[in-house]
């Protein structure tokens, strides 16, 4: 598997805006390399892309600090400027112990 892609996590930390609610910044907590398989299948995945999204699985190295990644953060791809949502984190079915495979959605 070649980690070709070049991927950034983004923690979302909310501020205060004075009004009530929150602004939410990305801070980047991780920068790693992926492999990116796109995904085609399924109808909720037909449907998002009906609505211009994208359902990708990246692919990294498991690593103390890719483990701490959650779904409440977004995923950048570098070269691209693409952010997605991350929906999961599961270990990679082949080499659970080597890889996470992370379930993310673009943003429209």
């Amino acid at each position: 598997m070649l980690l070709i892609e070049r991927v950034a996590f983004d923690e979302l930390v909310g501020t205060d805006d004075g009004f009530g609610g929150k602004d939410w910044t990305p801070v980047e907590r991780l920068r790693a390399r992926a492999f990116f398989q796109f995904l085609r299948g399924g109808e909720s995945v037909q449907a998002a892309r009906l609505t211009g999204r994208q359902t990708i699985v990246a692919t990294i190295r498991q690593s103390p600090p890719a483990l701490a990644i959650k779904t409440k953060w977004q995923m950048r791809d570098i070269g691209k400027g693409i952010t997605y949502d991350i929906r999961a984190i599961e270990p990679n079915r082949d080499k659970p112990r080597q890889y996470l495979d992370i379930v993310c959605e673009s943003l429209s």
